[in-house]
């Protein structure tokens, strides 16, 4: 078999296969050791950078390490290692997975991992949302959420490392999910996103973007009422469960759709 570039991804189930440029039967490689799909997601979303033996450590033994760690993570670089030699190579003929002195370095190019690629989608939609091109914009960020399969990793033992990340990245998902929105708005597609909208505060009652828009795009199809309606929802939910007044931009919405803005 000819060697090829890696995609790696790890929004949802861990997927290693070539980089796919024309359709080809499944070729995904198999790795079924849970402490070697942990090794791998933890490279892969450090990609280009050095992980530390002690980082691996603690995010495969969080509640402390066997005497012998340090050759069990060697055994473990030495088979993945033996797995990418079959199949795949580095764009510069370097090794995929090197030694450093102070850990291992995963050199993957970042645009061939899914991580990186939705990141920089949401980066590059916040980028054309701030130039008001609200058509691009839209079409970027769903672009990056197309790329979400589910939290990270869905099918992977997670440490304290990976969990962390997880979180991070749902965060993230949610901002796409609301720039998304903003950049459908703003392109008058009121009435599109509303069931949307429902969905997302009824999932998320505290998250008040999500209420702030579904406000607005309530108020664009002309539905004043129910906008409104979805104000005294919020500060009810916001009072009763933490103590709060909604944020001075949603009052702010609030006041605009009261006075018919």
């Amino acid at each position: 078999m000819s060697e090829e570039q890696i995609q790696i991804n790890v929004l949802g189930k861990l997927e290693v296969a070539p980089v796919a440029r024309v359709p080809a039967p499944d070729r995904r490689l198999k790795i079924t050791a849970t402490k070697l799909r942990q090794v791998l997601v933890l490279l892969a979303v450090n990609a280009g950078t050095t992980v530390r033996t002690d980082q691996l450590i603690d995010e495969l033994w969080p509640s402390g390490p066997p005497q012998t760690v340090r050759t069990i993570v060697q055994t473990y670089v030495y088979q993945l290692r033996k797995l990418f030699a079959r199949s795949f190579r580095a764009p510069d003929g370097k090794d995929l997975l090197s030694t450093d002195p102070d850990g291992y370095v995963l050199s993957v190019p970042r645009e061939n991992i899914d991580l990186f690629q939705f990141q920089t989608l949401i980066d590059d939609g916040r980028g054309a949302l701030r130039e008001q091109k609200f058509g691009c914009a839209a079409e970027m960020l769903r672009r990056s959420l197309e790329l979400w399969r589910g939290p990270i990793p869905a099918d992977v033992t997670s440490g304290p490392r990976l969990r962390g990340l997880s979180v991070f990245l749902e965060e993230q998902r949610l901002e796409a999910v609301s720039l998304r929105i903003e950049a459908d708005l703003a392109s008058d597609r009121h009435l599109e996103v509303v069931g949307e909208l429902r969905s997302l505060v009824a999932t998320h009652p505290l998250h008040e973007v999500f209420h702030l828009r579904l406000m607005q795009a309530l108020h664009g199809s002309g539905r004043r009422g129910e906008a409104l309606y979805v104000y005294r929802e919020l500060r009810s939910t916001l009072n009763n469960e933490l103590g709060l007044e909604p944020s001075p931009e949603v009052r702010k919405v609030h006041q605009e759709i009261l006075v018919g803005r």
